[in-house]
């Protein structure tokens, strides 16, 4: 299995048991170095920068690709330092493209987070043990989920307000970064648990507003240097309503007035092919308090946070558009489920398979049924079976439509923790 900071390689080992001249060769469709065969045994040089190549061998032609993945044509597949085509029934490792997605935290970093009384909560629901912070809540989350996704997401981080932020009722409460506090990027769980306040951070240091439209432009700034094509979300965590908004006209309108941009600046986001995910923490449907406390005055969050869900693009089914979270469990049931939503277990076959109901699907937790055994019968109900199974065509009228198989059950969510899984293209009555 081969990864690389931006994409996760899908590794196809095609094993094949059909005979052809073994005096046949593939050509390097990227450079000049071709692939020679010799006694059924193919191999490559070493390329020009030093990176490995491998050797194939067996009773039939066979071929061996290795180097970074290039975009694959109709007929014939080019990965690397050779081509496989689908058409031969040989024996060749090409690299099917998964596409990482980017997604950036952004996450409510304000005092409120760790205000006394109301910065606590039951987090597990137990009135026998004490009450711990929010915060502690959700560092304690985030950390779980950047480990378990490590591997199959390019991840950031934003706080708002910055760490910098004061506990004062100036505009220094209100500063956010001017980049993320954690660059999008592969394997950066240790980055991110690094850069935002530890667990039992306190009222001393978590200070600050809650100045989320400014937060998220931060999180759009950032994703908007991924690549093209490359699937983006924010996960926007937030226990209140935003202040802290742009061209206030003095402290008042500051801090006492919630800041209506934060719904336009997701809808925004959207429409750069950003989607957002809300998540609420201990949000009460109530409308606050018409007082000078430094929350805004007069408004319902639980309704502003749904009209925000509602701009990010997937917003929950049914009255709650968001996800509301009343103690630690469900804001990580919340955080695990978004992240499973994010990591798609469809999977495009390219090159189609010339056979298959010869392909096999292998690679998942050891010991994991992925399709009966003796002859790799893909799964039938998605639903209740954990295996795969193919998916209907699209587009029944279009040639040149990808075969697709849906990972399900627990292979889905073996293939979410580790972003690999290994398919096999073999030929019929294959011993």
């Amino acid at each position: 299995m081969k990864r690389s900071a931006c994409l996760l390689s899908l590794l196809s080992a095609l094993t094949g048991a059909c005979t052809k001249d073994a005096s046949e060769s593939n050509s390097n469709s990227n450079s000049n170095t071709d692939a020679t065969v010799t006694d059924g045994i193919a191999s490559l040089p070493t390329a020009s920068d030093g990176s490995e190549t491998v050797t194939a061998s067996g009773t039939t032609s066979e071929v061996s690709a290795t180097g970074t993945m290039s975009e694959p044509t109709a007929a014939t597949t080019t990965m690397g330092s050779t081509s496989f085509d689908p058409l031969d029934c040989g024996e060749a490792v090409v690299n099917i493209p998964i596409v990482t997605p980017s997604v950036m935290l952004v996450l409510d970093k304000s005092g409120s987070m760790v205000a006394d009384p109301g910065g606590f909560w039951d987090h597990d629901q137990d009135p026998a043990t004490p009450t711990i912070t929010r915060w502690n809540s959700l560092y304690s989350v985030v950390d779980l989920i950047v480990n378990n996704f490590n591997n199959s997401m390019n991840l950031g981080a934003v706080l708002f307000p910055a760490k910098t932020a004061a506990g004062s009722y100036t505009e220094a409460a209100c500063t956010v970064g001017a980049t993320a506090d954690v660059a999008i990027g592969g394997m950066n769980a240790a980055k991110i648990l690094g850069a935002i306040p530890g667990a039992l951070t306190d009222a001393t240091a978590l200070k600050g507003g809650t100045p989320a439209t400014k937060g998220l432009k931060v999180g759009i700034s950032e994703l908007g240097k991924a690549p093209a094509g490359q699937p983006k979300f924010m996960i926007f965590v937030t226990d209140g309503a935003a202040n802290c908004k742009e061209n206030a006209m003095d402290l008042t309108d500051l801090f006492e007035n919630y800041d209506e941009q934060v719904a336009p600046t997701v809808a925004m986001a959207l429409a750069m092919d950003i989607k957002t995910y809300v998540v609420g923490i201990d949000i009460s449907q109530t409308v606050s308090n018409d007082t000078k406390d430094g929350n805004p005055n007069s408004v319902n969050t639980y309704e502003k946070l749904n009209e925000v869900a509602e701009a990010g693009g997937v917003a929950r089914p049914g009255a709650e558009k968001f996800f509301n979270t009343t103690n630690q469990d469900e804001l990580q049931a919340a955080l695990q489920s978004i992240s499973m939503q994010i990591l798609s277990c469809t999977i495009e076959l390219d090159p189609t398979p010339t056979y298959p109901d010869s392909v096999e699907v292998d690679g998942f937790r050891e010991g994991l049924p992925v399709g009966p055994k003796d002859d790799q019968i893909p799964i039938t109900d998605c639903k209740t079976q954990d295996g795969w199974m193919y998916l209907p065509k699209i587009d029944p009228n279009d040639p040149n439509e990808l075969t697709r198989i849906e990972l399900c059950g627990a292979a889905c969510t073996d293939f979410q923790m580790s972003g690999m899984v290994d398919i096999q293209y073999r030929c019929p009555d294959q011993g």
